[in-house]
């Protein structure tokens, strides 16, 4: 049975026998997609709906199968600005909304523009039908999206149609029956171009030919009554005794000045000749009357304040304050010879022995000098080891060195040394006088270096190497001089082509070229180095390391850096290729 495929459901099966036979349609509207919530759905002849429906738009297309007539295919176009979900199911649903066919189908992920990609997308079924004459699309064309392929054969229809149309056009005796022929249209512009001519005639020849239009003499006549009257109407205005009664004469407005002036004089003699003529102000005698009074009741205030024998009784006198800062002195002095004199001043820190607690112990008693020596930075001491064997509690804290050659010692896990807090604990290796010595990781334990695991490290002569327990099973170096390539800063390719960093910021690398032999001149290849310099490249030293023909005594090769990511090789041996040997340094 196969994994995909279309089925009509029991209603749509019904609805389109009932259709076949009262000869009517089965009107198909609306596709719909659904992600089958998450997984693949099987379609069953029982659905009415999705397993979850995601989108539901009407029918784009619906055709009879050119390949097979009893199939019709079923189309939509998903546009760019709909998606963000999967596509497992598709269902499509007639006008009333019922369920009437269903598939399902490999999931599709549609996206969205929103997620920063788009695209149209077709959903398009194929079902096999008793008739497929009884099934109709019910669209409305003005939300409907219409595929290329849909587009292009009806653009290639309507090309069809309308090169017929033209040719049956161009075929007729009389194309254009609404339209006059260019005879009928030259007879007709000759009539009315006589009848024009008529007309001008009689125009031109008529004693008034504009009745509507006043004449020229009658203008001239109204003009001059309009100026006779005029001149009369603008003698009678200059003749008149008051042509403006609306306006004040220039005699009434000055009366009218002197008035005002008059009244002002009058109204600021009485001001001025006045006893008082501000009564809301203070004379200048009363306020200095007030001043006078404020002073004396001031001064006499001060005086009672100092002659008092008490002035401020909220305070202390100063006799009092020396007083109770000598017994204060004279108290403190007791205090301090008898605790001098105390055989224990501080019994709350003992001075008596206290036995040095097991290492680990994490609990509230009192510990002493030994104790807090050997948990904290400080190292406990130095132990030498003369065979190879597992690390033992007694090590933490220890700085541990190698007696003889060829000793490892194994690192167990740090949560089986001891029961208490052992994160953080730490011990040192070194090599002492010429011997070194191995550190490995026992079983269930890890031995972390930079920011991996390592089987193995090798501690030589004049270096060391310390580690911290970071959790139950695991010790990370923090500080090493042992193995340095495998620090970060030293990370090597010991290969054919490869570099080495140095301490200080230095990288030398090196490499193995192949420069073609010189025709004319000087032969060149650029190259590039097994990794770019960070800041410059210093120089590059070349030599031959092998020749295609016979040697030639006179040839040579050189090379140069142009940037920190390469350079430029030369020879000018002209029998065959030359293979170049290059150094280059930098940082």
């Amino acid at each position: 049975m196969s994994t995909y495929f279309a089925i009509l459901t029991e209603v749509g099966e019904a609805k389109l026998a009932n259709a076949i036979a009262l000869g009517q349609t089965l009107k198909l509207k609306n596709l719909a997609v659904g992600d089958g919530n998450g997984n693949l759905p099987m379609p069953v002849r029982t659905q009415k709906a999705l397993v979850r429906e995601v989108r539901r738009a009407g029918l784009n297309q619906l055709s009879i199968d050119p390949a097979n007539a009893s199939q019709i295919i079923v189309e939509q176009v998903l546009p760019e600005d709909v998606g963000g979900w999967w596509i497992r199911e598709i269902g499509i649903y007639d006008e009333a909304g019922d369920l009437c066919a269903v598939a399902n189908c490999p999931p599709s992920y549609k996206p969205q523009m929103a997620e920063g990609s788009g695209r149209t997308q077709v959903v398009r079924i194929v079902l096999i039908v008793a008739s497929t004459a009884a099934i109709e699309l019910k669209i409305d064309p003005s939300v409907i999206l219409a595929t290329r392929k849909y587009v292009d054969e009806q653009a290639g229809s309507v090309l069809v149609h309308a090169d017929r149309q033209l040719a049956a056009h161009l075929a007729a005796a009389d194309p254009h029956p609404l339209l006059a022929k260019r005879s009928y249209v030259d007879e007709q512009a000759g009539s009315v171009l006589v009848h024009g001519e008529k007309q001008l005639a009689g125009h031109l020849a008529a004693a008034d030919p504009h009745p509507q239009l006043a004449q020229r003499s009658y203008v001239d006549e109204q003009a001059g009554s309009v100026l006779v009257h005029a001149g009369k109407q603008l003698a009678a205005h200059l003749a008149a005794a008051d042509p403006h009664p609306q306006l004040a004469q220039r005699s009434y407005v000055d009366e009218q000045a002197g008035s005002v002036l008059v009244h002002g004089e009058k109204q600021l003699a009485a001001h001025l000749g006045a006893a008082d003529p501000h009564p809301q102000l203070a004379h200048r005698s009363y306020v200095d009357e007030q001043a006078g009074s404020v002073l004396a009741h001031s001064e006499q205030q001060l005086a009672a304040h100092l002659g008092a024998a008490d002035p401020h009784p909220q305070l202390a006198h100063r006799a009092y304050v020396d007083e109770q800062a000598g017994s204060v002195l004279v108290y403190g002095e007791k205090q301090l010879t008898a605790h001098q004199a105390a055989a224990d001043p501080h019994p709350q820190y003992s001075m008596k022995e206290v036995a040095t607690l097991p290492k680990f112990n994490t609990s509230k008693k009192l510990v002493n000098a030994e104790f807090v020596q050997q948990e904290q930075g400080n190292l406990a001491g130095l132990k030498g080891i003369a065979v190879s064997r597992p690390l033992v509690a007694g090590d933490i804290g220890h700085a541990l060195y190698f007696v003889n050659d060829d000793i490892t010692v194994t690192l167990p896990r740090p949560d089986s040394i001891a029961n208490g807090n052992i994160v953080g604990r730490r011990l040192t290796f070194f090599g002492y006088a010429t011997v070194s010595g191995t550190i490995s990781p026992g079983d269930g334990a890890f031995l972390g270096y930079d920011v991996g695991s390592v089987a193995s490290l090798l501690v030589k002569p004049g270096q060391s190497l310390s580690v911290v327990a970071t959790n139950g099973s695991t010790w990370q170096v923090i500080d090493s001089t042992a193995e340095m390539g495998r620090n970060a800063d030293f990370a090597s390719r010991l290969l054919k082509d490869g570099y080495q960093p140095l301490p200080g910021g230095l990288i030398m690398q090196w490499q193995t070229i192949s420069v073609p032999a010189a025709t004319t001149g000087i032969s060149t290849k650029d190259f590039s180095f097994p990794i770019a310099f960070k800041e410059a490249a210093f120089g590059c030293t070349a030599s031959i390391s092998g020749i295609g023909a016979s040697p030639d005594s006179n040839a040579f090769v050189s090379a140069m850096a142009n940037s920190i990511n390469g350079g430029v090789a030369q020879s000018n041996y002209i029998h065959s290729n030359v293979s170049i040997f290059i150094i280059s340094i930098g940082k």
